[in-house]
């Protein structure tokens, strides 16, 4: 993986640090030039980007979830691509996420409490709502595509500093489209996955509730 920190794509976005690195690309924490705020930048890797098909397929993807306009659903606000590859800017959520902060309260022994893991997975579950009835499906809920919106003041008494935010819609459908695996193969976490897509059937919204439950029962056992 090379580290582009300190370029600037397309002479807007300054990339500024490392957030992370996965199957299908590198994020990074950006400075939008034109608009003055923090961004992230997904730069997809360049086996994936070399593909016409995946080109034509990821941007009919980002359209797709660039439409979504939920307060749990991180915002998606520019694709395109660049001297450095395809890329995707979207919100730069700066809570990091779930899966981080659940490592480090197991690192000291502690759990979530209850009340804010119940928050979690309702407002996670009003953006999967949301997605659904909008005909979207996210295929890939885990603690790793949950970031944490820091607030600077809760809208209630007693609600969490910090709203769940659900991201990276449309991705695992993408690479199943284009037959990024071996036939027969599936994609997604499979820890996660409900038992329909991890035998390669059609799902719906359903499968992603299923993921859902998975993820409260991690929140509440710490395991």
């Amino acid at each position: 993986m090379t580290n582009l920190v300190g370029r600037t794509i397309n002479g807007r976005y300054r990339l500024e640090s490392l957030l992370g690195d996965g199957g299908m690309g590198t994020v990074y924490r950006a400075y939008d030039l034109n608009l003055d705020r923090q961004v992230a930048i997904k730069l997809m890797h360049a086996h994936f980007a070399r593909r016409e098909e995946f080109r034509a397929r990821l941007n009919q993807e980002a359209k797709t979830a660039a439409q979504l306009d939920h307060p749990s659903v991180v915002g998606i606000y520019d694709f395109g691509d660049s001297d450095d590859g395809l890329f995707i800017a979207m919100e730069y959520v700066d809570g990091g996420s779930l899966r981080d902060h659940l490592r480090r309260l197991q690192r000291m022994n502690k759990f979530l409490p209850m009340v804010q893991s119940l928050q979690i997975v309702a407002q996670i579950a009003d953006a999967l709502d949301y997605a659904h009835q909008n005909g979207i499906i996210h295929r890939d809920v885990k603690p790793g595509n949950i970031l944490l919106k820091r607030l600077n003041r809760p809208d209630e008494p007693g609600e969490q500093p910090f709203r769940a935010t659900l991201t990276d819609f449309g991705l695992v459908k993408l690479q199943e489209g284009i037959g990024l695996t071996q036939s027969g193969a599936t994609l997604g976490t499979p820890t996660y996955m409900s038992p329909e897509q991890c035998a390669g059937k059609e799902i719906d919204g359903r499968s992603d509730l299923y993921s859902l439950g998975i993820v409260l029962y991690e929140l509440v056992t710490n395991r």
